[in-house]
C-alpha cells in the first residue's frame, strides 16, 4: 500500500525565522538540467504550471523489492516469487504469446534478446530478497523514468530464433525504472537531503507499518533533516513545471521512507506576509511572503487482487498504457511556507510552516541509449516506443 496522504497542517515549532539558500539547497544546481538558467525573480515564476506533455508523470508499481523487483510475474494467477521455475529454451518455442505474457519484464527482455541463460533476470533476483521491506523498490527509477521518458505503449519483439515476445506497457515501464535506478553516470541535480530520522507526519502513516509516531521535536530539526529550503522549493517548481515544463522527482517523505513521486503539476497562492526580523534585514531581507503550493504528482499502481477490486479500486498495473486514462492516478500535497525577497524581489531563502514537506527534489537527464549503469538495458532501444496517447 501507498503511504496515506493529509493535507498540510501548520507546523507546532514556534519559529518562522526564514533561512537563507546555503549548502545542498541552492536551487540554482538544476541549472544543470533545466532548459533554461533558473530564474529567482519572485514576479516572473508562473503561480502555477502543469506539464504540456502528457504521458510523462505515468502511473507504476514501485517494483517492491520483497516479491523480486522486475523479475515478479506480476502478470500471472500465481506468481510465486523468487520461487518460479524459468522456461527452458524449448518452451519457450512452444510457448504462446498469452503464455509469454504471464512472465516477469526481466524475463521477457531476456527471452527477447535471445538469452535463455536469463542473464537479467538472475541478476535482478540477487538484488533482492524476500525480507527486504514493504516500501523497499526502485521508486526512485520509476519516478525518474515517468519525468524523462513518455510511457511506452505495448509493443512485440521477434528474437532471433522468431519467437514473438509480448510487452506491455508495464513490463516495457519496469525495464526503464530497473535502468533508471541503477545508472548512476550522467548529469543530475538536487536539492536537499536525506532525512533518515524514523517517524512520520502525523496523518501520513501507513497500514503496513501501523501507527508510527511523529520524531521528537530534537530529531525532527537536526540539520540533515532540514529538507528542501522551502524558497528553494518554490523556485524549482516555478522553473521547472511553470516556465521549462519539465518534469523532476520529489521524495514526498519527511522522514525516513523514501516516496519518490514524478511531479506533474503545481499551483501556488500567496495568502499573507511575515514581519522582517532585524537579524534577516541585515542580510538583505526586504519581504517575506507566505505561501500555499499545493503539488501534484504521478502515484504508484497496485498489483491485481480480487480483495482490491472488492474494495473499488481501479488503479491497477496494466499490459495497457494509462496516461490520459481513468486508470492514471494522481495524488497532490498542500505546503505552506514563507519565502525571502530581497530588495530586487529575488527569492534568496525561505521556511516551512507545514509538517508535510518534500524531503529532495532532484533530477537527471535521460539516457537516450539505455547503455550506461550497473543494469544496461540497450535492447530497450528497439522495446521502447513511446505513447502517442
Amino acid at each position: 500500500m501507498k503511504p496515506m496522504i493529509a493535507l498540510a497542517v501548520l507546523s507546532l515549532t514556534s519559529s518562522v525565522l526564514a533561512v537563507p539558500f546555503q549548502g545542498n539547497n541552492d536551487p540554482k544546481f538544476f541549472n544543470l538540467v533545466s532548459k533554461s538558467p533558473i530564474n529567482t525573480s519572485y514576479d516572473a515564476l508562473p503561480m502555477a504550471g502543469k506539464l504540456k506533455d502528457t504521458t510523462l508523470g505515468w502511473s507504476e508499481t514501485y517494483w517492491p523489492s520483497n516479491l523480486g523487483g522486475i523479475a515478479y510475474r506480476w502478470n500471472s494467477k500465481n506468481p510465486q516469487p523468487f520461487k518460479y521455475q524459468l522456461l527452458t529454451k524449448a518452451q519457450v518455442l512452444s510457448a504462446s504469446e498469452e503464455q509469454l505474457s504471464e512472465l516477469s519484464p526481466a524475463e521477457l527482455y531476456d527471452i527477447a534478446m535471445g538469452d535463455y541463460k536469463y542473464s537479467l533476470t538472475k541478476k535482478v533476483l540477487a538484488a533482492f530478497k524476500p525480507t527486504d521491506l514493504w516500501w523497499e523498490g526502485i521508486c526512485h527509477g520509476w519516478s525518474q523514468a515517468a519525468s524523462n521518458y513518455s510511457e511506452p505503449e505495448e509493443v512485440v519483439v521477434t528474437n532471433k530464433d522468431g519467437v514473438k515476445v509480448p510487452f506491455g506497457s508495464s513490463d516495457v515501464k519496469g525495464l526503464l525504472s530497473m535502468h533508471d535506478a541503477y545508472n548512476s553516470k550522467g548529469t543530475f541535480a538536487r536539492v536537499g537531503d536525506r532525512c533518515d530520522v524514523k517517524g512520520k507526519v502525523a496523518g501520513e502513516e501507513s497500514e503496513e507499518d501501523g501507527p508510527i509516531s511523529p520524531p521528537s521535536l530534537q530529531d525532527a530539526n537536526k540539520e540533515k533533516c532540514a529538507d528542501v529550503n522551502a524558497g528553494a522549493f518554490h523556485v524549482v517548481i516555478s522553473n521547472m513545471i511553470g516556465m521549462n515544463s519539465q518534469g523532476f522527482v520529489a521524495d514526498v517523505d519527511r522522514f525516513n521512507d523514501v516516496w519518490n513521486q514524478p511531479v506533474t503539476e503545481y499551483a501556488s497562492e500567496e495568502i499573507g506576509a511575515e514581519v522582517v526580523t532585524a537579524q534577516e534585514a541585515k542580510r538583505g531581507v526586504k519581504s517575506k511572503l507566505r505561501i500555499k503550493t499545493k503539488m501534484t504528482y504521478g502515484e504508484e499502481l497496485e498489483f491485481y487482487t480480487p480483495e482490491l477490486e472488492a474494495e473499488g479500486s481501479i488503479a491497477f498495473v496494466s499490459k495497457q498504457p494509462v496516461t490520459n486514462t481513468i486508470y492514471q492516478a494522481f495524488k497532490s500535497k498542500d505546503y505552506v511556507y514563507v519565502i525571502e525577497l530581497d530588495v530586487n524581489r529575488k527569492i534568496i531563502g525561505g521556511s516551512w510552516l507545514s509538517e508535510t514537506r518534500p524531503d529532495m527534489l532532484w533530477a537527471k537527464l535521460k539516457d537516450a541509449k539505455f547503455l550506461n549503469g550497473k543494469f544496461p538495458l540497450a535492447g530497450l532501444n528497439t522495446i521502447y516506443k513511446p505513447s502517442s496517447h
